[in-house]
């Protein structure tokens, strides 16, 4: 968790509702605690007006500012080049200067979650703040060896988290909230919570 209530966060997400998936729980609770987040998503692939508003639901039921990066086209993340997603990335990291960036897991197995983590890290190579990915999600849970390096209690923010997913509408026949609700049970038995989300430390600063 960022070290003041003042901090400021960035969560990337490859599209709409991955960040109220894999890491609402947190995300709520660092708005909670004070902090100022952006969720900023990549792109939107398809029935973009629908999506985006539920993405701006999504975002403002966790309390967070919404940013899309490709706001002129609907488009897949594998369709930009990494060079100008790093290149977007640089630019708000460098505006916004976060001292904590969240971001998707290497070994995701949507692709374009992996892009994302990618041009995560070369956007971050001169940015001096902390950086977790999360693993939280349906595409990270079926690799039972991604269980985390650590641990975020979001008992009291569990709630709010389902309430966000539950704002992407038009997903909720893919979506299972029972799903979401159980995987956080079962990572908060493993961590000693009542409800945690797994994350992955790239970069923690002391």
């Amino acid at each position: 968790m960022i070290r003041n209530s003042g901090g400021r966060v960035i969560a990337f997400g490859a599209h709409p509702d991955d960040m109220e998936i894999g890491a609402g729980g947190m995300i709520a609770r660092l708005v909670k605690e004070g902090a100022k987040v952006t969720m900023a998503v990549v792109s939107c692939p398809s029935n973009s007006n629908q999506r985006v508003e539920e993405a701006r639901r999504g975002a403002e039921t966790l309390g967070a500012e919404f940013l899309l990066i490709n706001e002129n086209r609907e488009c897949r993340v594998e369709d930009v080049p990494m060079y100008e997603l790093v290149r977007r990335f640089d630019h708000l990291i460098g505006d916004l200067k976060p001292d904590l960036v969240i971001t998707h897991g290497k070994t995701d197995l949507h692709f374009d979650h992996g892009l994302v983590h990618t041009a995560t890290i070369s956007a971050m190579r001169r940015a001096p703040c902390d950086l977790i990915a999360y693993l939280s999600s349906p595409e990270m849970n079926a690799q039972s060896r991604c269980v985390g390096q650590c641990f975020v209690n979001i008992t009291d923010t569990m709630d709010t988290k389902l309430a966000a997913i539950a704002c992407h509408q038009s997903q909720l026949p893919k979506l299972d909230l029972e799903s979401s609700k159980d995987l956080a049970r079962a990572m908060g038995r493993l961590s000693g919570f009542q409800y945690a989300e797994a994350y992955e430390v790239l970069r923690f600063r002391i």
